[in-house]
């Protein structure tokens, strides 16, 4: 008996065993995650635009293959519909867009390379999409989606589908239904004619003021001693229960709340606020960051998430409510659904019908071109992003008295033309330029007493000129310099300062025609000078022929000629 009872262990056990041995033997594959992948939240419009301007040229018989062949009806300069029933794949090509019938239902997409108006009584559609812009009339139905790459106005009592989107701008009227929606800057309650109000009401300090998420304090409540003189909170809230931001105050942290979050009246949060239950924003709130939570979000009048120039999220697992003159800069997304609430002063004509609107689109937006600081204060208050990837940024001024460029401040600023640095300088962090394609210095490096210049902080400044580098200049980290095509000399005189020259500091320089390091040299990295094609003269202190970047100059600079100099002896003390 004993033994059967044994076999019927092993016959257990066995395969446990055996799966055991078999995974300890096996070797454990790395985990490759994409590090650069980016949810496009415009994909139905870039994916159905991608394949009909593949699929045009082909186009036979009216009929374009895409993911299969589809029957395509394109509009001329007659766009009367008599059928309502459209059933077709629209095309609209070098004209604008403007459908005239009554009660049309277009059953497949729309293409349009100009601008669409859509507007009709009952106009129905499955999706849209315009190299352009779009306006929807009072009372359109989106099946699927809208997309536009210049900006969608939308009207009134439209029901928006899924997903509608813009490249540049999204204004919606009133008394509209949604799930999703996205642009760099979204207007809810307002009519496209109404003037940009954002900054009415709200004090320009909160988009300088650092966002603070490592002083984390576990409260249900904020009391007056977490408050300083200035009505500043300068903590992350973590709290189990329901949090109220009162009047007035400005939280420069993060809010983490097992329950509901409130902000009353004139209220900023800095960071993002997390809640398990409903978000209520009060009238003229302000939240910098992002907003989740797993109950509903109840905007009030004038309340807003986000600043221009960056994206935030909005999402709910329940429903989102916009009252009206509400701002978000990003994307928008409602599980169970999103409104904007019905008009309250609606005009009637004299038989008690609403009157329509005079359609129209939204004028184009205005970027902060310029940048320029009141005082050291504000600008010692520029949160730890900066400007970084500001596109719309052509000009900044440094204000004279700071002594440092914080690490990023700049980075991708692609449209930089012009920076102006104060003779107080004298620290450059790293990345704090990069990839300012066309930046130009009004005042010449070599006549502010630059210190440091971190890594990375000039790289790709294709447009940066200079008379050189001053003698202060201790240390020039890796890759510096690298990429900036416009530098013609580098000569420090024998006694300046330099020690480090980085690795790939001035890599692909290939306007560099002579160098001169001085006496002070320790360390030159590798690749200092690779890709200097037009480098020819170069002088170097003898007491660095074995570091890494000299060692591999002959091969790196083809036709260079190399000048070692002896460094006399310092004389003792």
């Amino acid at each position: 008996m004993s033994s059967l009872v044994l076999l019927f262990v092993f016959l257990l056990l066995a395969p446990l065993l055996i799966a055991t041995l078999y995974f300890k033997t096996r070797k454990g594959n790395i985990l490759g995650i994409r590090q650069d992948y980016v949810r496009d939240v415009r994909y139905f419009g870039h994916s159905f635009a991608g394949m009909v301007e593949k699929a045009l040229p082909n186009m036979k018989n009216g009929e374009l293959q895409l993911s299969r062949k589809e029957q395509v009806l394109e509009i001329g300069s007659e766009q009367i519909f008599e059928e309502p029933e459209i059933e077709k794949l629209v095309i609209v090509r070098n004209r604008e867009f403007c459908p005239k019938g009554e009660k049309l239902h277009f059953q497949k997409e729309i293409y349009c390379e100009k601008d669409a108006h859509l507007i009709g009584e009952e106009l129905y559609l499955r999706a849209a999409f315009s190299r352009k812009r779009i306006l929807l009339g009072n009372g359109t139905e989106v099946v699927r989606w809208v997309d536009a790459d210049g900006a969608v106005a939308v009207y009134d009592h439209c029901d928006l589908g899924r997903s509608v989107s813009s490249g540049e701008q999204l204004v919606i009227g009133f008394d509209n239904i949604f799930h999703s929606l996205f642009a760099p800057q979204i207007r809810l309650g307002v009519r496209p004619e109404d003037p940009d109000e954002f900054m009415k009401g709200r004090d320009p300090k909160i988009f300088r003021l650092p966002v603070i998420t490592d002083s984390e304090f576990n409260a249900h409540y904020i009391s007056d001693d977490m408050i300083s003189e200035e009505g500043l909170v300068p903590y992350t809230i973590i709290t189990r229960l329901g949090l109220k931001i009162v009047d007035g105050i400005i939280l420069q942290g993060d809010i983490h709340s097992d329950h509901f979050v409130r902000v009353m009246e004139g209220g900023t949060v800095l960071g993002n606020i997390f809640a398990e239950k409903d978000i209520l924003l009060e009238k003229n709130t302000t939240v910098l960051g992002n907003v989740f939570t797993q109950g509903d979000i109840f905007f009030e009048e004038g309340a807003c998430v986000g600043q221009p120039g960056k994206i935030s999220s909005v999402i709910a697992r329940g429903n989102i409510q916009f009252t009206g003159k509400n701002y978000v800069y990003g994307y928008i997304s409602s599980e169970a659904g999103g409104r904007i609430l019905p008009q309250m002063d609606i005009q009637m004509d004299d038989d008690g019908n609403e009157i329509p609107p005079i359609y129209c689109f939204p004028g184009k937006m205005k970027y902060q071109e310029e940048i320029r600081f009141r005082d050291l204060i504000e600008y010692g208050n520029v949160d730890a992003q900066g400007f970084r990837l500001d596109m719309n940024i052509k000009r900044a001024e440094i204000p004279f008295g700071a002594r440092e460029i914080p690490e990023s401040q700049f980075f991708g600023c692609g449209g930089m033309e012009e920076i102006s640095l104060p003779v107080t300088l004298t620290s450059v962090e790293a990345y704090a330029f990069a990839d300012c394609l066309k930046m130009r210095c009004k005042e010449d490096l070599g006549r502010i007493p630059l210190r440091f210049v971190g890594i990375s902080a000039f790289e790709n400044c294709e447009n940066l000129e200079c008379s050189g580098l001053p003698d202060t200049l201790e240390s020039i980290e890796g890759a510096a310099f690298a990429g900036c095509s416009s530098l013609k000399t580098l000569v420090f005189s024998d006694g300046a300062a330099l020690k480090k020259v980085g690795d790939h500091a001035f890599r692909s320089c290939t306007g560099l025609t002579k160098v001169s390091l001085p006496d002070r040299t320790e360390y030159v990295g590798v690749s200092a000078f690779l890709g200097c094609t037009s480098l020819k003269e170069i002088s170097l202190p003898e007491t660095v022929k074995k570091e890494p970047g000299v060692k591999e100059l002959a091969k790196n600079c083809p036709g260079i000629h190399i000048t070692f100099r002896e460094v006399p002896a310092e004389e003792e003390s």
